[in-house]
């Protein structure tokens, strides 16, 4: 698969897209659910609820917003590739995460939630051939093609891994 190209996506999410160095998407999508499971289960419960600064995410609400968002980035992959030229909201990151229950939750059970939800995304995402991974539509009044969606959510879930690594567990 190629990568996109800076007119399929708003300029926004190159900073994720340039953290994508392979060119095989479904392959480091699929890598990812390994080595996010491995990073998981060497998170100790002290640095579980831990936050770096005032009115930062704990380790666990990180994780809940890459499923959360990744649910919303593969509808709207879904939504485009089958030619739907709705026009999809944004949504308020920092509003999803203050209404969910993530710190309740254990990292175990969101570590297999994030699981269950990228494997189910890649059976997805392995059905698009070239011509629906071309397809571009509107979300939260941008252009982006279902392509650059998902070299998005592979960057998105890089990014927030390495926040976790720098931000919380080298403290």
């Amino acid at each position: 698969m190629k990568r996109p190209e800076t007119t399929e996506h708003p300029i926004y999410y190159k900073q994720y897209i340039d953290l994508i160095k392979s060119d095989n998407i479904l392959k480091v999508l699929d890598k990812q659910v390994i080595d996010i499971q491995e990073l998981l289960s060497g998170i100790s419960e002290e640095k579980e609820n831990f936050v770096y600064a005032p009115d930062k995410w704990t380790p666990k609400e990180v994780i809940g917003h890459i499923i959360d968002t990744e649910r919303i980035m593969a509808y709207r992959a879904l939504c485009f590739a089958r030619k739907d030229k709705t026009p999809l909201p944004g949504f308020d990151e920092n509003n999803y995460v203050a209404n969910s229950n993530f710190n309740k939750r254990t990292m175990y059970d969101l570590g297999h939630e994030f699981a269950v939800v990228r494997e189910s995304n890649i059976a997805l995402f392995k059905c698009f051939d070239e011509a629906m991974l071309n397809e571009m539509g509107n979300a939260n009044g941008k252009e982006v093609s279902v392509r650059a969606i998902l070299f998005m959510i592979a960057g998105h879930a890089v990014h927030h891994i390495n926040v976790i690594k720098t931000r919380y567990l080298s403290v």
